[in-house]
């Protein structure tokens, strides 16, 4: 058999959600049918190197460090598509989905692209290049959540039978650890009686993360007085601790940045909160599911999906310091049926968001767009 060479197309690759899904893909995809190469268009990014570990060249364009560049970078991509002899183009965001088509096109290829964030704050030029772009050189959309793909048709105009859902997943060997409770907290110099929530995702206005700050200030004044880890990094990280500063939160808050080890950061959580304003599937969500740790989530994006009526997790609105307090409050007076709702919720997350079924999935439409355009 022929094997297919696919380019997947970033800006960069920071450690993210999108990000982390195509090391998914690069590890599960069919080695037999498909060969695989990265390109940045920007800078590499801090995931490149596990790229590589797996035997995945990598291409750095460096033509997008300050966001410009855009022309540069559609003619020198659509060169390197030719000089490798790439089959099909699989780009992701909107920035690699906009250069990348442009690029594909020139080459002669089919392009898929995938969408991982629900339109919160759309742009009418971005919906009109998506529209103009799905109409003839988009072979697939693939959407993260059935939320993402309403937004995708509400505000793109693009054909329904050019999107499909394929919802996001996880690596699910990397929510396991071998520690135990004590020793997952002892390594953190954690109490063992302490109640311990913690999230990981960017520190980024997106996550929503100085509302959870206001509500570990309301419970202290309740009188549970709760530990945060905060798991990540990004440009929000000097004004949150400056929040914790303000509040007095003091040690209740530990920045933990960037961590590799996030099974043994789960078996040290009682809870883990997700307060995003906006999202599309949440992978750090679904990792915390996989370990059994209860979730408290905002209702965006695909969440209410995964999570149901307070059957797997509980959901409630978005930027609301006072509710996501009083969820906290109750699940610690609640500890079986949040347990309950941790154990329903890691059987959801293994029987139907494992990255083996996502990667077959994708292959899938690989499939069908290289041979629509044979």
């Amino acid at each position: 058999m022929t094997r297919l060479r696919i380019l997947h197309l970033f800006v960069s690759l920071p450690v993210g959600q999108a990000e982390n899904l195509l090391l998914s893909i690069l590890r599960r995809l069919d080695p037999a049918r498909y060969e695989s190469m990265v390109c940045t268009l920007g800078e590499r990014g801090a995931l490149a190197t596990q790229v590589e570990a797996l035997g995945v060249p990598l291409v750095e364009l460096g033509l997008m460090r300050s966001g410009g560049g855009r022309g540069r970078a559609v003619q020198a991509l659509a060169e390197l598509l030719r000089r490798e002899r790439i089959d099909l183009l699989h780009a992701h965001l909107y920035h690699a989905n906009l250069i990348g088509r442009l690029a594909a096109r020139r080459a002669g290829i089919p392009c898929v692209v995938s969408i991982h964030n629900t339109y919160t704050r759309p742009k009418w030029h971005r919906r009109l290049a998506n529209w103009w772009l799905a109409r003839r050189h988009t072979g697939a959309i693939i959407a993260g959540s059935e939320e993402i793909r309403r937004d995708i048709l509400r505000y793109d105009h693009v054909r329904p039978q050019l999107v499909e859902v394929i919802p996001n997943a996880v690596d699910l060997s990397r929510s396991a650890s071998a520690l135990t409770r004590e020793a997952a907290r002892e390594r953190l110099g954690l109490a063992a009686e302490a109640y311990v929530l913690g999230t990981v995702g960017r520190l980024e206005e997106q996550k929503g993360h100085r509302f959870l700050l206001d509500a570990l200030d309301r419970l202290r004044a309740q009188g549970l007085d709760a530990v945060l880890l905060l798991v990540g990094g990004g440009r929000e990280e000097a004004a949150l601790r400056e929040q914790a500063a303000r509040l007095a939160l003091g040690e209740r808050v530990c920045f933990l940045g960037m961590r590799d080890d996030l099974g043994d950061l789960f078996r040290a959580m009682d809870l883990f909160v997700m307060p995003s304003l906006w999202e599309g599937l949440s992978l750090a969500m679904l990792s915390a599911m996989a370990a059994g740790l209860p979730v408290v989530a905002t209702h965006v994006g695909g969440v209410p999906e995964v999570l149901g009526d307070d059957e797997r997790g509980f959901v409630l609105p978005p930027g609301d310091a006072v509710a996501l307090a009083e969820r906290i409050a109750w699940c610690h007076a609640h500890p079986d049926a949040a347990t309950r709702a941790g154990t329903a919720g890691a059987a959801h997350v293994r029987a139907n968001y494992s990255d083996a079924a996502l990667v077959s999935r994708v292959e899938a439409v690989y499939e069908r767009v290289y041979r629509a355009r044979r």
